[in-house]
């Protein structure tokens, strides 16, 4: 697929489960400043990257192509309201310790008859592009990122993305106005559905049938009663499926993929003694190799044959009684 060719951009899953309301023109800006920034302070030895200041960027307009419902458009006009928008949006960033409240440009600057433009990244989000814990970021492509046309397909491909290698994410309704700022524009699930998910679903799943993207969705509702509460989102990636089909899988990727999804589902970030347990299990396996792949097996025809609130018992089931 030419898109797995493209520019990997890399930001902090803070930012991407982050509270904001960006149109397409907006986010496509974001990619070409978050692109420009690893440029700038990653992949060169340029900057001070503990000591940040306001950065500048320079972009090409023909970067900011925006949709207009009628096709591609790089009218400057469109251009200039993108731009004028996002200078004036805030993003949220909040954990238990701190609450950032902040804009993602300064100011922007375009002198007449030039192909750039000249932003200001305010220097409180640059950490979120540049200083990435191990294991606690987004990996995305620029080119898929770039030809979405849908904001809300967006904002999934990028939650597919940092899911992409547990192939599971659990999604609260109310978590998901909260972040897309949905509360005023679509008060009920069905108009989130019909307006947000379901188009996010198709456009995905297009390019994904036409190489066009590295990953797709599809997603079961959970109810409380007759109310929706969370949806279950389950993940499918090109990468994976490759791998899996030429047989490449080497020890330590079967090792990744059932550390990756035991502790997505045993939620070990927030329960130590889950997390524990799946040491324990990963310390085990290491001794005996020969049971990665059995195992790996074992969890991936659970995963097509159970439902995703079945997955904690039965894993911890299967391995206690044929693996330990």
């Amino acid at each position: 697929m030419k898109n797995l060719k493209s520019p990997r951009l890399y930001q902090a899953n803070k930012l991407t489960q982050s509270r904001y309301d960006f149109s397409v023109v907006e986010k496509r800006a974001i990619y070409a400043i978050i692109n420009q920034v690893r440029k700038d302070f990653v992949d060169t030895s340029q900057g001070d990257k503990t000591l940040f200041e306001n950065l500048i960027v320079k972009m090409k307009t023909e970067t900011l192509k925006g949709f207009n419902g009628k096709g591609v458009t790089t009218n400057l006009k469109d251009i200039y309201k993108g731009l004028r928008t996002l200078r004036s949006k805030v993003i949220e960033i909040e954990d238990d310790e701190m609450l950032l409240h902040v804009g993602y440009i300064n100011y922007f600057k375009h002198k007449k008859y030039s192909d750039e433009v000249e932003l200001e990244v305010s220097k409180e989000i640059l950490p979120y592009i540049i200083e990435l814990v191990k294991s606690e970021y987004t990996a995305y492509y620029l080119t898929v990122a770039m030809s979405l046309k849908n904001k809300y397909t967006q904002r999934f491909y990028e939650y597919c993305s940092q899911f992409r290698h547990s192939g599971i994410m659990y999604l609260e309704i109310d978590d998901l106005r909260k972040r897309f700022k949905l509360e005023d524009k679509y008060p009920f699930y069905a108009l989130i559905k019909k307006y947000v998910i379901e188009p996010a679903r198709k456009e995905l799943q297009e390019l994904y049938d036409n190489n066009g993207c590295d990953v797709c969705f599809s997603y079961k509702e959970e109810k409380s009663g007759r109310t929706v509460k969370r949806i279950v989102i389950k993940i499918k990636s090109k990468e994976k499926e490759r791998l899996a089909e030429k047989g490449k899988l080497k020890p330590e990727d079967y090792a990744y993929y059932i550390r990756t999804w035991l502790n997505s589902w045993l939620k070990t970030n927030s329960r130590p003694k889950n997390k524990e347990w799946v040491d324990e299990v990963m310390k085990s396996l290491q001794i005996n190799a020969d049971k990665l792949s059995p195992l790996y097996r074992r969890l991936v025809r659970l995963q097509e044959e159970k439902s995703p609130e079945d997955y904690p018992a039965l894993a911890r089931f299967i391995i206690e009684e044929d693996y330990l």
